[in-house]
């Protein structure tokens, strides 16, 4: 199965790649994030007439998730199931696909360490963490949680670590967070079983040549049971796509499990 994931950054302005994408990539299953799309305008046509059926959430100007899948969508559930305001935002879709369950989410930005946006990321992480395990990854089902954390695990997972230790994003509670979901019974998926120490990075600031230097972050992430991840052949950061006119500031990933 080959499952990618891409914050596409507006899945409309970005549809001639996407489809190109898709046509060139192949994949099983797909996720996205920040659609930015409400549901009655969401392109649809480009995922079936490629043999997908589509679960998406119902976004505005910002956010959205969906899956779109050619081996099976079952179980859907949009968001976490029973959440209450502020933390039933629709940030993730999880569905079974063969015979995976898969979870993507677009992380809360959090926005700056110590405000009310940072508790409510905070909490949902815990929130997911605990939605994960109850929804069959303490049963053993294959389970695979991917997309976009909003977080940089690791110092070496930022282009200069020193600058950003205690901000947004690489803070060390939002570092706990992700130790936390991983505690939950997940291993993290790194590109083709390499060292850990080394950058993987998924995305890169639009400003002056971030992307040109490899200035960047690694925010998106693949996680999985370890029997799944026992399977993994592969996965990898699309840079190539990355460097393309009009692209989203983000590389897909492409997971490949046997």
């Amino acid at each position: 199965m080959r499952i990618t994931s891409w914050n596409v950054d507006s899945v409309r302005a970005r549809l001639s790649l996407i489809e190109d994408w898709l046509d060139r990539t192949q994949p099983d299953v797909t996720c996205w994030q920040e659609t930015k799309c409400p549901a009655r305008r969401f392109p649809r046509h480009a995922f079936t007439q490629r043999g997908y059926e589509l679960a998406i959430t119902d976004a505005g100007g910002h956010g959205g998730v969906a899956i779109a899948s050619r081996v099976g969508l079952a179980d859907v559930e949009i968001g976490i199931p029973g959440s209450k305001a502020p933390l039933n935002e629709q940030r993730s879709i999880s569905a079974t696909c063969q015979d995976v369950r898969i979870h993507t989410i677009y992380a809360p930005n959090g926005r700056k360490v110590g405000t009310r946006h940072y508790e409510i990321k905070l909490a949902w992480f815990s929130l997911l963490g605990a939605w994960v395990q109850m929804d069959g990854l303490s049963e053993g089902q294959p389970t695979v949680v991917i997309g976009d954390f909003n977080i940089a695990p690791y110092d070496h997972d930022v282009w200069e670590p020193h600058r950003y230790r205690k901000r947004n994003l690489t803070s060390p509670a939002e570092r706990e967070a992700f130790s936390q979901l991983l505690g939950h019974g997940l291993t993290e998926l790194r590109s083709n079983g390499s060292d850990v120490t080394e950058p993987h990075f998924t995305w890169w600031n639009r400003r002056s040549d971030f992307f040109e230097t490899d200035r960047g972050w690694r925010l998106d992430h693949a996680l999985a049971d370890p029997a799944t991840a026992s399977r993994l052949d592969s996965i990898n950061v699309d840079r190539d796509e990355r460097s393309r006119d009009g692209c989203s500031d983000h590389a897909p990933l492409i997971l490949d499990v046997s």
